[in-house]
């Protein structure tokens, strides 16, 4: 509450690029170093209804959990299914934004289910009252804007885990250790699933968003600020090189894109722009070189195929 509170009376920092500046769970920074944002994110909120609705869960089933096993104990679970249900969602998917307890909620409800089981002392009518709510929080996080499911999955099944890794430590050694080991060879799953999955550039992704809104000035301080941060890729410069040639001059977005191929000569967007530029201009020659390079990088692209057939027939043609 405390940080909802100074993002929203200090900060005023509900933007997406903010969230992810603060600490928001995004596959493309995790896996470019900031594993940090598993225990970051848990403590940021979208809005109002995402931290009431989080802080009202958390008040039930924190209860719930502390009344059985204690203030410590439902902390370590707290947390522990959070990170989980974090490492569930980087797994599975690259391109959202997450903020949130949720994963962590939904972790101390399925505790709730573990300390059932374990105890034995429950009955129908207790355990269908907890189904229903779960069912019902599962349902209304299905109509609420950047839900993670992932992460509530993840964070459930990693309440259940670690409770009855808990339980096990003092009753049964040989099943504590099956079960840790099986617990840590997930988390090792998760994180190899996590770094050798396809990334995909967030940062493009918000500047092609504001972009596609109209909105090019906020796009080229996003293209400034993921330039400032080194996370530009030849997408960035791409990107780039149309802001400029929109609120500039085509002058300006060739620039640009030229600038981009000393990083990434074998670019193909960048090459196919400017072969596109080139050809505007009259500057056939270069069009043609521009255009063979996309091709010959990426061969399977129609566009790439398409304009080189054509510009190979009109560089013929002219030398006939």
């Amino acid at each position: 509450i405390i940080v909802w509170l100074i993002m929203f009376l200090v900060l005023n920092a509900f933007s997406d690029t903010r969230l992810i500046d603060l600490g928001g769970l995004v596959h493309f920074n995790v896996v470019h170093g900031e594993w940090y944002r598993l225990v970051t994110s848990m403590f940021l909120h979208f809005n109002f209804e995402h931290i009431l609705m989080n802080m009202l869960s958390l008040f039930i089933f924190g209860k719930l959990v502390e009344a059985i096993a204690g203030h410590w104990k439902m902390l370590g679970i707290y947390m522990i299914s959070g990170i989980f249900g974090n490492l569930v969602s980087l797994a599975i998917d690259n391109v959202s934004i997450s903020v949130g307890a949720s994963g962590a909620i939904f972790g101390l409800i399925g505790s709730l289910f573990a300390m059932m089981y374990i105890s034995k002392q429950y009955d129908r009518k207790t355990l269908f009252q907890l189904i229903g709510v779960l069912i019902i929080l599962t349902i209304i996080s299905l109509f609420i804007s950047n839900v993670n499911i992932y992460a509530h999955i993840g964070g459930f099944i990693g309440g259940i885990l670690i409770t009855f890794i808990g339980f096990y430590f003092n009753i049964d050694r040989k099943k504590f250790w099956i079960l840790t080991g099986v617990f840590v060879l997930i988390i090792i799953i998760l994180i190899i699933r996590t770094l050798t999955i396809k990334e995909d550039n967030i940062y493009d992704k918000l500047i092609k968003d504001e972009m596609s809104q109209g909105n090019y000035n906020k796009a080229e301080k996003l293209v400034e600020h993921t330039m400032n941060k080194g996370y530009e890729d030849d997408e960035t410069y791409y990107l780039s090189g149309l802001i400029k040639a929109t609120n500039d001059s085509k002058a300006e977005g060739i620039s640009t894109w030229e600038r981009g191929l000393k990083y990434y000569p074998n670019s193909s967007i960048l090459h196919y722009e400017l072969a596109i530029a080139n050809r505007s201009l009259g500057d056939k020659k270069s069009a043609l070189k521009h255009i063979e390079v996309a091709y010959k990088n990426n061969p399977h692209n129609k566009k790439y195929k398409y304009l080189k057939e054509e510009m190979t027939k009109e560089n013929e043609s002219r030398d006939k």
